[in-house]
């Protein structure tokens, strides 16, 4: 089945693609991709990649501004750590993104993963300063 070349134009403007974009995101020559107004009708399979490359390119963008928005958010110190100590606890979580605040709640709820992380990346004496506040924090 064959697409009218018209349908697959504006399907790719109403999305914010450009047909260059699209010749790359789909490893199709771009000749070919621009050769189809020649003939008036695009391949089926170019309009199912068409929307594949929307959805995909629409969930880049909610993660975009998920990571943007978790970045800002909560970036408030931890009163009774220093800077070293935070960025100590920061680099035993490192490439996950988590911050301090964060790390210290899931290590409170018990969640293993980070038990472990951070029982065995973290030393003892941060432990200890750490579960003394929290616990002192919790009790008040």
């Amino acid at each position: 089945m064959k697409i009218d070349h018209t349908l697959f134009v504006r399907t790719l403007k109403a999305r914010g693609i450009t047909q260059k974009e699209f010749a790359s995101y789909a490893k199709i020559p771009y000749d070919t991709v621009t050769g189809w107004k020649k003939k008036g009708k695009v391949p089926a399979y170019a309009m199912v990649i068409a929307k594949d490359m929307a959805y995909r390119k629409e969930l880049d963008t909610q993660a975009q501004m998920q990571m943007q928005r978790r970045f800002k958010q909560d970036k408030t110190p931890v009163s009774y750590l220093t800077p070293k100590e935070q960025k100590r606890i920061e680099a035993a979580f490192w490439g996950s993104n988590y911050t301090v605040r964060e790390i210290i709640e899931k290590v409170l709820q018990g969640d293993e993963k980070f038990v472990k992380q951070f029982h065995q990346n973290v030393p003892q004496e941060l432990q200890k300063k750490v579960m003394a506040n929290t616990m002192d924090a919790l009790s008040a």
